[in-house]
This record gives structure tokens, sequence and C-alpha cells, in this order.
């Protein structure tokens, strides 16, 4: 399921990145509004692409996600917070999807909230 948002997000830099008039940061605004028209969308039974927004002034991408069930545990990523932290930094690092917000120096920030709480349960920043 990730992978085919992954893969809808390549495809949809792609066609806009045939509009040759855009600036990046306007594709990358683009990018977001139709990754919205999507939102939200279940990917898991515990996870939830609620979600995504370019903010053109502070060139940085944000993907909002809500974990809910065994997955809303705050402990469980307080312990663990550097292993996912790795885990989510080598699937960007290795993402084509990513390849044109690091190429272009974005930060790219990935939030995780809490169904129950409504607070953020991890949140993790790449390519600052």
């Amino acid at each position: 399921m990730k992978r085919n948002l992954l893969l809808t997000l390549l495809l949809t830099l792609f066609v806009i990145s045939s509009c040759s008039k855009m600036t990046q940061e306007e594709r990358f605004k683009k990018v977001a509004e139709l990754e919205n028209l999507k939102c939200p969308k279940q990917l898991s039974y515990n996870t939830r692409y609620d979600s995504t927004h370019y903010d053109t002034q502070n060139n940085c991408v944000s993907y909002y996600y809500t974990l809910s069930g065994k997955a809303d545990n705050p402990e469980k990523y307080n312990k663990n917070y550097n292993t996912f932290r790795k885990a989510l930094e080598e699937n960007v690092i290795n993402s084509i999807e990513m390849k044109a917000y690091i190429d272009y120096k974005t930060t790219i920030k990935y939030i995780y909230y809490s169904d129950s709480t409504k607070k953020v349960l991890a949140e993790f920043i790449f390519n600052e």
C-alpha cells in the first residue's frame, strides 16, 4: 500500500514536471494538492495517511499520519525512535519518488499522530 502511494507520488511528479513553466516550488505544491484529493487514506489497519503539505517559504514537505490500535503507543516510539528513524530515512534516501525533493534540498517531515489523544507520537525530519 505504501508502495502504491509512492508510485502515485512519482507519477504525479512526472506529470507536473512536464509543465516547464512551473517552478520547482509550484510543482511540489501542486503534488501536495493532488495527493490531498486522495486523503484520508487507510494504509493499513493501524495507519491512516491524512494529508501532505508543501511549505514554499521554507522548502519543506510534510506528511501527516494517524496511528491507531497497537500502533498508537507513545512508549513504543520513545523507546525505539532511533530505530524507526533510521528505517524511514533509508526508505526516503532509496526512494525514487523522493529524489526530486532530496535533489532540491527540501526538508522532509513525517508526523505521526495518536488517534486516541490527537497528540504527536513521533516526528521525523530529513534533509535539513
